[in-house]
């Protein structure tokens, strides 16, 4: 597992461990390459027997694996199961030989597929192999007309900064190189901020598809740096597909208990954060925390 790109999607969403349904939360988004294997960890706000794992409107004929076991798999499709220590369950799903056709949104959970007890949703998108390395594995994607920011993290702190993309060899490679705390250059910048967790942190406004590319940000020059990280970034146009008309356990009037309302988040990253408590109570929520593998 990629730890950098995991902790990168805690960072920049502040989703991991979530256990808030939140009204119009952004869906996410990963794409994997063709031909490729990925798998995405579904963070759910309770732990229970029956694991499922469907796309789609989560109809019968939607179902791809759904299970009272730790594991299960049906042709290309599984799921394995484990408890956390908070008492909240983890339910990875994998996909082995990515097609075009496994494009589309996906749900995995616990208890029933129509009527889930805990859920996460997100949407799969499939590429060519060129950003990936190849690795088989899922990429969160950003899509068009976002503002990206990501953290420069695992480095050793020099004055001299830069941003570039794809093998930073050619002058036109490298998008900044400064001595200042904060630098732009048209819709890039980085920025240095002293005494927070990563440092130094990199924004794209108004992400284009043109975007997607490997970065490499860091200290020292660009063409021969002291020490960087390095980032695929994915930018996809945003879902067209319309919510599935899920059917959901109705929501209880009654107050949250203290203890619901206390529950928080840590912040974590490519390299962490907080999400407000659940004001919703423990009978059907949507767990927004995804990350991929």
């Amino acid at each position: 597992m990629n730890i950098h790109h995991v902790l990168f999607f805690c960072f920049a969403s502040a989703l991991c461990g979530g256990n808030t349904r939140l009204v119009g939360a952004k869906l996410s988004i990963y794409t994997g390459a063709e031909g490729g294997n990925g798998s995405i960890n579904c963070h759910l706000t309770l732990s229970g027997s029956r694991k499922f794992f469907c796309k789609d409107e989560c109809k019968v004929e939607d179902i791809l694996v759904k299970t009272d076991g730790d594991r299960a798999q049906s042709g290309r499709f599984s799921v394995e199961y484990r408890n956390e220590s908070s008492g909240r369950g983890i339910v990875t799903v994998t996909i082995t030989n990515l097609t075009k056709s496994d494009e589309g949104r996906y749900r995995c959970g616990l208890g029933g597929t129509l009527v889930p007890d805990s859920y996460t949703d997100f949407e799969v998108r499939i590429s060519d192999a060129a950003l990936f390395d190849g690795k088989s594995r899922f990429i969160h994607s950003d899509t068009e007309g976002e503002n990206i920011t990501f953290p420069c993290s695992g480095m050793v702190y020099r004055r001299r900064k830069f941003l570039c993309k794809d093998e930073c060899k050619k002058e036109e490679d490298i998008l900044i190189e400064t001595d200042q705390d904060r630098a732009e250059n048209g819709r890039y910048s980085i920025e240095y901020i002293k005494g927070s967790v990563f440092g130094l942190y990199v924004t794209i406004t108004q992400a284009t598809r043109s975007d997607a590319g490997w970065y490499k940000c860091g200290y020292g020059n660009a063409s021969s740096p002291e020490s960087y990280h390095r980032k695929p970034i994915i930018v996809v146009r945003a879902p067209t597909t319309p919510k599935p008309n899920w059917t959901l356990r109705p929501f209880s009037t009654s107050v949250p208990s203290a203890s619901t309302q206390a529950t928080t988040q840590s912040l974590s990253s490519s390299s962490g954060s907080s999400v407000p408590p659940s004001a919703l109570p423990e009978t059907i929520q949507q767990s927004t925390g995804v990350e991929y593998i």
